[in-house]
């Protein structure tokens, strides 16, 4: 579907919602304590632009924390304290040199986690319990090794220009590839109708997504239509939306798994201003049981209304060099 048909969709069901929302809302006890608002149908009231923001905790729990679920309240503060000393990609390197000129694309470009998630755990990987996807071993083989430097190994970016996602506009994939920084710091807009919800992922100049879900018990689609962001059935199991996602394409990508990725999510209203959002993904072939990431979503003030529509614009004439003159250094000695 074209973009400004889908924008135009989404601004006239917003519009409508509001309108609608005039009416007195209701509300129940949260988990936390505080009241669930709730549209004027009954169900949890999701609306609204969220985001994770950048996250300093990691996807999976790194040695230092190998037996520990969660943070103290010291250990929070150390860890944010070294995040914010660390130069991270400011750092320059010696001033006219290659190395220099190649991190031209610091912190200010790319962004970087400086907060520990609200919960202090140790990894955004709840489930299994020490934290670590539970790969298969041809699962582990098909993860993707995220590689900037086009000298540093197979996978570089110089290597094909599919590999080159700023200049292929590929779009987000879901579930969001949350500790990478180019996604995670992205906000969302979810706009909800009795009988859907529709949401849009900003992504930086990758190019966003527009995703609906509808609120049903009908069937998946057959299993040989495929789509990039899947088919997805939404229910509600109390207060939280439960989505369950099948039918990507082999395209897909997500830690390894391709169109074998079955994904359920979780939405629960928490509080005023969050969202608990968990994915489980499931996948024989590359991971040996399912397993769950948590990421607390922080909600944005609406009326700065400051979440942008991810324009991505292929056609970069610098890609026919940066691939050239990576087959020329080959030809130098000067490559892998």
């Amino acid at each position: 579907m074209n973009r400004h048909v889908v924008l135009g969709i989404v601004a006239a069901l917003a519009a409508a919602i509001v309108a609608v929302g005039a009416q007195t809302p209701t509300a129940s006890p949260s988990s936390s304590g505080g009241a669930v608002p709730r549209m004027p149908w009954g169900h949890p009231d999701l609306q609204g632009i969220w985001s994770a923001g950048y996250l300093l905790t990691p996807l999976e729990r790194s040695e230092r924390f190998a037996n520990k679920e969660f943070l103290t309240d010291d250990e929070v503060v150390a860890l944010e304290r070294e995040q914010i000393e660390n130069p991270g990609r400011n750092k320059r390197a010696e001033k006219g040199s290659v190395a220099d000129v190649e991190g031209a694309y610091n912190d200010a470009f790319t962004g970087r986690g400086h907060k520990v998630v609200k919960t202090k755990r140790t990894s955004l990987v709840i489930d299994p319990p020490d934290g670590k996807i539970p790969f298969t071993p041809e699962g582990l083989k098909r993860r993707p090794v995220r590689v900037v430097d086009p000298e540093a190994g197979p996978g570089g970016i110089a290597d094909h220009p599919e590999q080159r996602v700023n200049d292929r506009c590929p779009g987000i994939t879901i579930p969001v590839q949350y500790g990478n920084a180019a996604v995670s710091g992205g906000f969302i807009r979810l706009v909800q109708s009795p009988d859907s919800i529709l949401i849009y992922y900003e992504h930086g100049h990758h190019g966003g997504a527009y995703r609906r879900i509808p609120l049903t018990d009908a069937p998946h689609l057959p299993p040989h239509v495929r789509q990039w962001l899947g088919d997805s059935r939404g229910r509600w199991e109390g207060d939280t939306l439960v989505v369950d996602t099948t039918n990507f394409t082999d395209k897909t990508n997500y830690q390894g798994s391709k169109e074998g990725l079955h994904l359920v999510e979780r939405f629960t209203r928490t509080g005023s201003d969050e969202i608990l959002y968990r994915a489980t993904m499931e996948d024989p072939a590359t991971f040996t049981k399912p397993w769950t990431i948590e990421v607390p979503h922080t909600r944005a003030d609406d009326r700065k209304n400051q979440v942008f529509e991810s324009s991505c614009h292929e056609g970069n004439y610098a890609l026919t060099s940066i691939l050239a003159g990576a087959r020329a250094r080959e030809r130098e000695g000067r490559g892998r």
